[in-house]
């Protein structure tokens, strides 16, 4: 998703001041970032000492909400493993309304379309996250987890069309009781997108980025999150190829992982009906989107998991 972000020579000048003083040099120019969901402003800052790091920034007073995760994400940077493969925290600063957070900066590119070699190498670094227990600072992935009734208020609302008349109630029904298949202990990030995470084809790695929904989770959390996102994207193959490797990689995966990715799409579709943002008004496009791109595979999953007609789960 490209939100439109405002550029970091727009950010204040004493949080600006603040940034190079928390760094120990001088800023000596700054390449603006786009895409995300922030409209605040997101940079490669080049410093006097040789160094590239990454800030991003935002008021409150502009989307407090943003303000909340960069917050949040400062502490949790401050616990992930060393073994996982995540920006380090150099530097959190608060001036005003105004908070920034400094990190290393990530090899590789970030929100691009999807291929074979990123997936295998954004699966590569997921596996390696979640072979860790969870920092005890992070809490259950329930309180990362919004809106998973959305196929129930669906329903109960009234189906908008026929593919939503045959198949809403038994999304529901697969979403059902959630929190407690998505309980467990392993390290994971939640939040898996293209442009969350930056992969570097030539290194054969990613970097795992943005880990303010970090939690306790299973294991498989971020692989079933990745699978939607693979079509939710897009891969450079297209649509067809994108839909046959998500689902390639939710067969590697227990059964659970396929009632995530229909749970996630009923949250994408309730919250593109009722979470207006004014802030961000493309949002909503974006979750009604993907809504639509995941039909194919949501189908085929229900399909494997409660026959081609009839709601009783196996």
């Amino acid at each position: 998703m490209f939100t439109p972000r405002s550029s970091w020579a727009d950010a204040p000048a004493p949080l600006r001041a603040a940034v190079a003083d928390a760094l120990g040099a001088a800023v000596d120019g700054h390449t603006d970032l786009h895409g995300g969901m922030s409209p605040g402003p997101a940079a490669a800052l080049r410093l006097a000492d040789g160094r590239t790091v990454f800030v991003k920034a935002v008021s409150a007073e502009v989307r407090a909400h943003n303000h909340l995760l960069i917050r949040r994400e400062s502490g949790v940077l401050d616990v992930l493993p060393q073994t996982v493969a995540v920006p380090r925290r150099l530097a959190t600063v608060e001036r005003g309304p105004w908070i920034a957070l400094v990190t290393t900066w990530a090899a590789g590119a970030a929100g691009a379309r999807w291929t074979d070699a990123s997936i295998a190498a954004v699966v590569d670094a997921c596996r390696t996250a979640s072979g860790h227990r969870a920092p005890a600072a992070l809490p259950p992935v329930a309180e990362r987890i919004y809106d998973f009734d959305g196929w129930e208020r669906v329903v109960a609302a009234g189906p908008a069309d026929e593919w939503e008349v045959a198949y809403a109630g038994r999304a529901a029904e697969l979403a059902a009781d959630w929190a407690r298949w998505t309980a467990g202990d392993a390290l994971v990030h939640r939040d898996l997108r293209a442009d969350n995470v930056a992969v570097d084809l030539a290194a054969g790695s990613a970097t795992l980025l943005d880990w303010a929904y970090a939690a306790a989770g299973v294991p498989w959390l971020d692989l079933a999150q990745l699978a939607a996102d693979i079509v939710g994207t897009g891969h450079r193959l297209g649509g067809r190829v994108a839909t046959d490797r998500a689902y390639r990689l939710i067969q590697t995966l227990p059964a659970d992982a396929a009632r995530y990715v229909v749970a996630l799409v009923g949250m994408w579709r309730i919250r593109a009906a009722t979470a207006q943002d004014s802030v961000l008004p493309t949002i909503s496009t974006w979750r009604r989107e993907r809504v639509l791109a995941l039909r194919p595979l949501v189908t085929r999953l229900i399909t494997d998991l409660t026959g081609p007609a009839g709601p009783a789960l196996r």
